[in-house]
């Protein structure tokens, strides 16, 4: 799926009731882990000592998880949880009778607190059959690289490598919301009776495809 290097691979099992522990979890958590986790497996782990890739800012492992889900849809609490617990970025390969979906979290490290991070956003890519789903990451000189390739191939819009990864995440952000509110128009469009609130709300429409038009250039 990923073509990493043997030295890599961790293949281990991790019990739910580690996660537990860890997070001193609610009963709604817990329900969370139960309801629609069958297993979790440490399968890969990206470090200096296992790729040869040098730490960089706060970046010193990304970690894949292999996530066997008892029903295809999730909660990103879920996964929210798992990355309050661990500090370092943490690919998620989320898996469904035999089709397979990523996800991973930009996160960035608290600056009073080095063993917690902040979850500002979650990408992921369609579910796809198990055998079709690849990503190829292992790029750069170091392992924040490597981090910042993984969001960007998950990202849905391309982003040309010479902009920084903020400026490709607060992009993402406004295209998401405008594409929201293009949606809403659309609806209140096909739902109003009056017609000239009917062309009030077109013309905002109109606006809000042009807007979303240039930041799709």
């Amino acid at each position: 799926m990923f073509q990493l290097p043997s030295s890599t691979l961790v293949n281990r099992k991790i019990p739910k009731n580690k996660f537990y522990e860890k997070l001193q979890a609610n009963h709604n958590l817990k329900g969370l882990f139960t309801n629609q986790v069958e297993s979790i497996v440490w399968k890969h782990k990206l470090s200096k000592e296992t790729i040869r890739l040098e730490p960089k800012d706060d970046i010193e492992e990304v970690q894949v998880f292999e996530i066997q889900l008892k029903e295809q849809s999730y909660s990103l609490d879920l996964l929210r949880s798992i990355d309050k617990a661990i500090p370092y970025p943490i690919l998620y390969v989320l898996m469904y009778e035999g089709q397979t979906r990523l996800a991973i979290a930009y996160k960035e490290r608290k600056q009073a607190d080095d063993n917690h991070s902040v979850v500002r956003s979650y990408h992921e890519s369609e579910w796809q059959l198990e055998g079709e789903c690849k990503l190829d990451f292992l790029h750069g000189l170091d392992l924040k690289a490597v981090y910042e390739n993984i969001i960007r191939l998950l990202l849905p819009f391309q982003s040309k490598p010479e902009f920084d990864l903020t400026s490709v995440l607060e992009r993402q952000a406004r295209i998401d919301k405008l594409v929201k509110e293009c949606q809403r128009l659309e609806s209140k469009i096909r739902s109003e009776k009056q017609f000239n609130l009917k062309v009030e709300l077109n013309m905002e429409l109109q606006r809000k495809r042009k807007e979303l038009n240039q930041l799709l250039e």
